[in-house]
């Protein structure tokens, strides 16, 4: 066996966007104490990085760590290690003062795949290339199983990395749905982008995209209708008006203006 295929053999894969997995070769090794899983969340949210010894214990024990809180995490750590043990008896899980840093060199975490993914997605859309951002992007997105770290205890930075995960996520699916309207794919994101904005009642861009998509496939009643939908929505919820590029998006589907659409940051759609 080649030294490549054994590295490969050894490496580990982190997967977090979703319920927390780690396997080696195909192999679950995902910790089912609820307190080992959370700080291997905690180390690999700050992978790389020395996290000290104080702000685990705060992490684990929001209420208030026990007197042999320091003991218990370095129990937890060593059991930690046993778990994430390679074949040559070594550990990714190094002791660093003030604390503990976890080395995924050579290994896999899916949340940092999906933003290398997203990153050369959105420069191929800035490139005006839409087919390659689309595919890019579309495989960003498929790496998501569910909410970020589903399952696991929430705490301060738990739900910090959650929250700006879950943006990014929204973030690439606007500029993927962007990708497939730049392509003429209008008919094939109106129900995606129905389910989104069930989920996401005061996100504007789902709004002006359904609108476009539903124009372009020649439904102008059911286009004016989704903004009088967000209006309302808005209005009832913030107490204030749609934002301007939502409100001349409409103007250009109510005058039937489709080059208008593009000072609402729309992008013609390839012929």
């Amino acid at each position: 066996m080649s030294l490549s295929c054994l590295q490969a053999d050894h490496a580990l894969r982190y997967e977090l966007l979703g319920r927390l997995r780690v396997s080696r070769g195909g192999v679950d090794l995902t910790p089912e104490q609820p307190k080992l899983a959370k700080l291997l969340a905690l180390l690999l949210i700050r992978a790389g990085e020395t996290v000290p010894g104080d702000k685990l214990v705060a992490e684990l024990w929001e209420q208030g760590p026990p007197r042999c809180a320091f003991a218990s995490l370095r129990v937890y750590v060593s059991q930690l290690r046993k778990v994430l043990i390679n074949p040559r008896g070594t550990s990714p899980i190094a002791t660093t003062s003030p604390g503990y840093i976890l080395d995924v060199s050579g290994d896999t975490t899916d949340f940092q795949v999906f933003e290398t993914l997203y990153t050369r997605g959105r420069e191929r859309y800035c490139a005006a290339d839409f087919l390659h951002s689309s595919e890019l992007l579309r495989r960003a997105l498929s790496l998501w199983r569910g909410p970020v770290l589903e399952g696991i205890q929430g705490s301060l930075e738990i739900e910090s990395f959650v929250a700006v995960q879950e943006e990014k996520r929204l973030n690439c699916t606007e500029l993927s749905i962007d990708s497939a309207l730049a392509l003429g794919r209008h008919h094939e994101v109106i129900e995606d982008l129905k389910g989104l904005l069930v989920q996401h009642p005061l996100r504007e861009p789902f709004y002006r995209q359904l609108m476009v998509a539903l124009y372009r496939a020649g439904r102008q009643g059911d286009a004016l209708g989704t903004y009088r939908n967000a209006r309302r929505v808005i209005k009832e919820e913030l107490g204030v008006e749609p934002g301007p590029t939502l409100r001349v998006a409409h103007e250009a589907i109510l005058r039937a203006d489709p080059a208008r659409l593009e000072a609402a940051g729309v992008i013609p759609a390839m012929h």
